[in-house]
C-alpha cells in the first residue's frame, strides 16, 4: 500500500518499509460473527510495536 498523502510505503501486513511513516499501521478488532458476517470494531486498536498483532482479534485467517 502507498499512502496518497505522505508516500509511506506499507506491506500487506500493515509493515512499513519506506517513509514518512515511523511506524506499522495500527490494526482494528475484527471477528466473525456467528451469521457470518465480519464486525470490524475501530474503537479498539493493536498496534505491532506493542506486540498486540499477535491478539487473534487482530487479524481474521480466510
Amino acid at each position: 500500500f502507498k499512502c496518497p498523502c505522505h508516500g509511506s510505503g506499507f506491506r500487506p501486513t500493515g509493515v512499513n518499509f519506506e517513509g514518512p511513516a515511523p511506524r506499522p499501521l495500527e490494526r482494528a478488532r475484527i471477528v466473525l460473527a456467528d451469521d457470518g458476517q465480519i464486525l470490524v470494531d475501530k474503537a479498539r486498536k493493536f498496534q505491532f510495536e506493542l506486540g498486540q498483532w499477535a491478539d487473534p482479534e487482530s487479524f481474521l485467517r480466510v
